[in-house]
């Protein structure tokens, strides 16, 4: 019997050792790597007339859209996720700028670094901690071109919303902000992130999440995302999907219970099977909102510009 349960133990550890290894050798490196996809459609596709941009970032130069509208009333710098870009299925990007041009508001967005058509630095995710630069980038080329005094407003999604909180932090002037589904606390994306991208239980990835976040200098602790956006002082619209399988919903309730300035909105719910989530498979209603629900999605961005101007 004795022999036996060492015989087991031993099978055990085998895989317990290799998995082991993977989360130390390899694994914190692939839940933060990303390849671009190109865009292949562009704004016109939607009936909306735009022009191309070219966006100088630190030594780079980022590729967007300026989407202008008839009698703009707002300007929105819009910032996708992780391993996504500008007309990110997910979100139903293209249909959405088509949303915020019916409510009189001009968009700005491009591919941040490492995604879309933009140059590719090193493929790493740094999870808002050094792509908020683009959204700053995003900012200046707004002043010199079209500069105006109608209130800008910054929408990040995902990875994207990290991304708008850094920037905010570090002194990007916004009149408002709109998160959706927002990357709040970066150890829980990751393992969660790892889970919808592999099939195997998030708790098996936190041993390289721990080590990714230290080797690649992921907001943590005191620079979360969490933790900067309870500072903020501005408006804040919070649209969160309560069954969101990878930036999750407790984070949302967490900072809009920390921050008065936040509006949360809880997105109607998704069923898993609806025609809305066709291709997503295990990433669900991540982002989901405007495709499933655009009627919802408009009236909640209409309603919360309009509470802005008293």
């Amino acid at each position: 019997m004795k022999r036996q349960k060492s015989l087991i133990l031993g099978v055990l550890l085998v895989p317990l050792s290799g998995w082991l290894l993977l989360s130390v050798l390899w694994a914190p490196t692939y839940i933060v790597s990303t390849a671009p996809y190109p865009v292949d459609q562009d704004p016109g596709s939607r009936g909306l007339s735009f022009e191309d941009i070219h966006i100088p970032s630190d030594d780079i130069i980022l590729e967007g859209w300026w989407i202008p509208a008839d009698k703009p009333i707002a300007e929105l710098i819009f910032v996708h996720g992780a391993g996504s870009n500008r007309i990110s299925q997910y979100i139903g990007s293209l249909d959405f700028y088509r949303t915020l041009h019916e409510l009189d508001i001009s968009v700005l967005t491009m591919d941040i670094r490492n995604h879309g058509n933009s140059p590719v630095i090193d493929g790493i995710l740094r999870m808002g901690g050094e792509e908020w630069r683009d959204v700053m980038a995003a900012a200046r080329w707004l002043d010199e071109r079209h500069g105006s005094d109608l209130p800008r407003i910054l929408f990040g999604a995902s990875m994207g919303g990290s991304t708008v909180i850094h920037a905010l932090y570090h002194g990007l002037g916004a009149k408002a902000a709109i998160l959706l589904d927002p990357q709040l606390d970066v150890f829980d994306s990751l393992i969660h992130g790892g889970q919808v991208t592999a099939g195997f239980p998030a708790a098996l990835f936190s041993v390289a999440a721990g080590i990714a976040i230290y080797r690649f200098d992921l907001p943590s602790g005191s620079e979360s995302p969490l933790v900067k956006a309870t500072g903020l002082d501005l408006p804040i619209l919070l649209m969160q999907d309560w069954d969101d399988p990878v930036t999750r919903s407790p984070y949302a309730a967490q900072l809009a219970e920390m921050n008065g300035n936040v509006t949360l909105k809880r997105v109607p719910h998704i069923a898993p099977d609806a025609s809305c989530l066709d291709g997503k498979e295990a990433w669900g209603s991540h982002v989901a909102a405007h495709p499933c629900h655009p009627d919802w999605t408009r009236g909640t961005i209409s309603q919360f510009l309009q509470a802005l101007s008293y």
